[in-house]
């Protein structure tokens, strides 16, 4: 494919957003042809001009996809993949090459997955990017994950968790005891919401240590440890060594095997309070969860103490978001669901503010489990998930469904962005 083949392509598909990379195709069309040596500066301000369209249209990621004929350029802003542009297989290469010498990989064809981190500075920031690549049919497949330093400042008051949820975890820290598991799918914002309470934490005069794979963010006053496999360095390993340093706060970043599991109970039943996360629907589903990783009903409800759960949903625009009465095919959602139908919704049509997405930014929706006499009851008689939703139903419990209801009838997100989480059906409860 020809340089101007290429740029004309990136013009007529409608599914490219040309507009998210305006310094990169800018430099594209610079740069020397594909017969000539790029150089060093070239392949430079290439590099960089990327990493500002990135960072300018708040992306998290960046993915430059090797396919037949070209490297696809990719955006995720706001949890969303968005096609930004399309460059030809000799423009990809010079990019990933680019990439590949900012992080010090070797820049010849790769055999094997890589992985590196580094830190980039902009003048007035720094962001650390987070480099993975792996051999692919088409060529090298490249993932750059931004990693600013300003947003891991969060606070739970600013995580979205609402007047209710928001009580609760301030009066399990006020009484700091037993276990702190926050469950969710990969990507819900697990890791932000112990960081949040991370930094909660530190303002005590305590000893505050951190197990996680990888570290994402370092935050001063907390000693943090990272996984390494190579070295045998586990979360179970890391669990145990924690236990020696006089932890008086301790966070695992994932409980991903029994050894794992069991540690982390054991510690909480001795009295450490240990945050961490696991993989589960819901609140609920935590507990089966655990039960699956081999811990028995009777250490759980000695040990644990909250569980939330969440998802993240982006924000309407609030510059071009207008409300509409809900569709038949919403109310019939809704009621499948057994939720209440919103005497409106909200939508976004999209402007200069937002980039023409209709959405802008992300918030949490919620849902926290104090556990109770009544709920370890349940837990030691083995009861299963449907049981204890049931029961939690008729206390009035709010599910995260229900907190995801409120945030569209605020008008903060939109029932369309609900649709897209199908992990909200699961733990309804139906009459």
């Amino acid at each position: 494919m020809s340089e101007s083949v290429a740029t004309e392509k990136v013009r007529t598909n409608r599914s490219i957003r040309e507009d998210l990379t305006t310094h990169l195709l800018n430099e594209v069309q610079k740069a020397r042809p594909a017969s000539e040596d790029p150089t060093e500066s070239e392949l430079a301000n290439m590099a960089d001009a990327l990493l500002r369209d990135s960072l300018r249209e708040r992306a998290t990621d960046i993915h430059l996809d090797p396919q037949s004929g070209g490297c696809r350029v990719r955006f995720r802003i706001d949890g969303v993949m968005h096609d930004a542009a399309l460059l030809t297989v000799s423009q990809g290469n010079r990019l990933i090459n680019q990439f590949k010498t900012m992080a010090d990989i070797d820049p010849v064809h790769m055999f094997f997955p890589e992985e590196a981190r580094r830190t980039y500075d902009f003048g007035d920031r720094e962001i650390d990017l987070r480099v993975t690549m792996a051999p692919c049919l088409s060529g090298t497949k490249m993932a750059i994950r931004m990693l600013d330093p300003e947003n891991v400042e969060h606070r739970i008051d600013d995580l979205g968790l609402g007047e209710v949820n928001l009580s609760q975890l301030k009066d399990w820290m006020e009484n700091l005891h037993g276990m702190f598991v926050v469950a969710g799918p990969t990507g819900c914002g697990k890791t932000t919401t112990l960081y949040a309470l991370l930094h909660e934490l530190k303002q005590r005069a305590r000893n505050i240590l951190t197990i996680e794979d990888p570290v994402e963010y370092q935050i001063d006053g907390i000693n943090q440890m990272q996984v390494n496999d190579r070295h045998r360095f586990t979360f179970a390993e890391g669990l145990k060594v924690m236990l020696r340093l006089d932890p008086d706060y301790m966070m695992v970043g994932e409980i991903r095997d029994p050894a794992s599991a069991n540690i982390a109970v054991d510690a909480s039943i001795k009295g450490r309070v240990l945050m961490t996360t696991i993989h589960a629907v819901d609140a609920v589903g935590a507990i089966t969860s655990m039960r699956n990783w081999g811990v028995r009903d009777h250490e759980m409800g000695t040990a644990v103490t909250v569980v939330v759960t969440q998802r993240l949903l982006r924000k309407l625009c609030p510059h071009c978001k207008y409300a509409d009465k809900p569709t038949d095919l919403d109310q019939q959602w809704l009621e499948a669901l057994r939720l209440p139908v919103p005497s409106e919704v909200w939508h976004a049509h999209g402007c200069e503010e937002c980039s023409q997405l209709g959405y802008r930014g992300r918030t949490g929706a919620f849902e926290v489990w104090r556990l109770q006499e009544d709920d370890y009851a349940l837990i030691l008689a083995h009861a299963d998930d449907h049981t204890i939703r049931q029961h939690l139903r008729i206390k009035g419990h709010t599910t995260l469904a229900m907190h995801a209801l409120q945030k569209v009838e605020q008008g903060i997100t939109s029932l369309d962005e609900l649709k897209t989480f199908s992990g909200f059906a699961a733990p309804v409860v139906r009459r």
